[in-house]
């Protein structure tokens, strides 16, 4: 087996870079990087350099990148505007099938589980059929599930729909997030990966002003109507969004017996279980707040449309977050990147333990460190470039879908946990937990390899 660089196009391609899975890459921006060549047969991994970044450092983007963004961007708001939407839909929903906050717990979890379900599938086809399918995939299967659960007569029917839809839902942001990846300027690929987890924000802020505004006046029912319009978004997809060469040309590379399919080896699954371990412990802390934090607000005397304010002020400190963690990711680097926003949500959120009960007051100071906790809780602005250029071309969808999605689908804990706790202990318990796990992304950051700039080639 030999290396071969982005440059040589005739050449033999049939070593896989794959720098933060074997090898350490340079955390400084010079042009040049090293990183590891590992055979695809399993053999040792072999120095080498490679050519990176184009002479023309452009930091917008041309028709084709633009189309893939907003076409991964805007499925990717729905996802969010789905789950934090479900978070205000279930109290009427609870209302009109009796259901206790167990039931409502195991709809909130359950809907997580089977995106991680949809993440795993919709990864490891989009490896084999390309990006741009599955994506018009995904959002039509959402959408058509989505409204089928406003006809659903009882409350097992309407939790079978939600797994569906979930299952579409959960596979479009890993394999749009692996698309956007492979088809910004490396250079800025942090940045553009970062952006796009920012829809998270406008999608919980778009689910608050539903949920929160126009639910109570049209009812649970109509308001899955109106969300089950992203079926229309996937003809836009279908004629706008680009397929990723660099997935194109590994097919062709593969097809033509010029690259062999890359094995996996242990390290590679060392890498994808600490993307798994990275993400569970983001996506734990994260959920376990947020996630039944209305439905709290709403037994503890708030009303519907005062609980969906609290949640426009976490996607609001979120943004905030986004933009800082997408700008310092292409000149800090991934894990100096991650370290400061995990540190930020685990200080705030031991802070927010001691001001939790002036929550309901709106206390000027719990509302500083209820911002700060959002601010720092944004280690998915880092996630998607640095997942995403951890793996090689032929895995790289099923890698980080799965490892994304997993992660999300074990989280289908923290809501259920809440429903059973708050009831008894409060929500400090939940806050402490969320805080403590903050820290231990803090340590883990340092355990992955720098990636930033790196070229994505195959």
């Amino acid at each position: 087996m030999r290396s071969s660089t982005s440059g040589s196009a005739k050449d033999s391609v049939q070593s896989v870079y794959i720098s933060g899975v074997t090898g350490v890459a340079s955390a400084d921006t010079s042009p040049l990087r090293w990183c590891f060549a590992v055979q695809a047969g399993g053999g040792s991994p072999v120095s080498t350099t490679t050519s990176h970044i184009p002479a023309a450092r452009s930091r917008g983007l041309d028709r084709a990148q633009r189309g893939a963004f907003l076409g991964a961007l805007i499925g990717w708001i729905f996802d969010y505007y789905e789950v934090f939407l479900m978070t205000l839909l279930v109290v009427p929903i609870a209302k009109e099938f009796d259901l206790g906050s167990g039931q409502v717990g195991l709809l909130l979890g359950m809907q997580l589980l089977f995106m991680g379900v949809g993440g795993v599938l919709f990864g490891w086809l989009a490896d084999r059929i390309g990006r741009k399918k599955v994506l018009i995939i995904t959002i039509a299967m959402f959408s058509v599930f989505t409204f089928a659960r406003a006809l659903s007569p009882s409350y097992e029917v309407l939790l079978i729909l939600t797994c569906v839809a979930a299952i579409g839902i959960g596979g479009e942001y890993g394999v749009g997030q692996t698309l956007v990846a492979e088809i910004v300027p490396p250079h800025r690929r942090g940045w553009w990966s970062g952006l796009l987890y920012g829809g998270v924000y406008v999608g919980i802020v778009a689910g608050s002003l539903v949920g929160g505004y126009l639910m109570p006046e049209i009812g649970w029912r109509w308001t899955f109507v109106i969300s089950g319009l992203p079926v229309l978004f996937a003809l836009w997809v279908r004629r706008h969004t680009p397929e990723s060469e660099v997935w194109a040309s590994r097919v062709r590379q593969t097809s033509e017996g010029r690259a062999e399919r890359t094995r996996i080896s242990p390290a590679i699954v060392r890498v994808w279980l600490l993307c798994v371990l990275a993400a569970s412990l983001q996506f734990f802390a994260y959920y376990g707040i947020a996630s039944f934090l209305p439905s709290y607000l709403v037994e503890q005397g708030s009303s519907v449309t005062s609980a969906s304010t609290w949640l426009l002020f976490t996607a609001v400190a979120g943004g905030v977050g986004c933009f800082i963690g997408s700008y310092l990711s292409d000149r800090l680097g991934r894990r100096k990147t991650l370290f400061l926003l995990s540190l930020l949500a685990f200080v705030s959120g031991l802070a927010l333990v001691a001001t939790w009960d002036q929550l309901l007051d709106g206390g000027t100071w719990v509302r500083v460190v209820f911002f700060a906790f959002f601010v720092g809780a944004n280690g998915p602005a880092v996630f998607g470039a640095l997942f995403s250029e951890s793996f090689p071309a032929d895995i790289r969808a099923t890698a980080v879908s799965s490892s994304l999605q997993l992660a999300r689908s074990l989280s289908f804990f923290p809501p259920i946990v809440a429903a059973a706790l708050v009831p008894s202990f409060g929500y400090q318990p939940i806050v402490l937990a969320a805080g403590i796990m903050f820290g231990c992304l803090a340590a883990l950051s340092w355990t992955f390899t720098e990636t930033n700039g790196k070229q994505l080639t195959t």
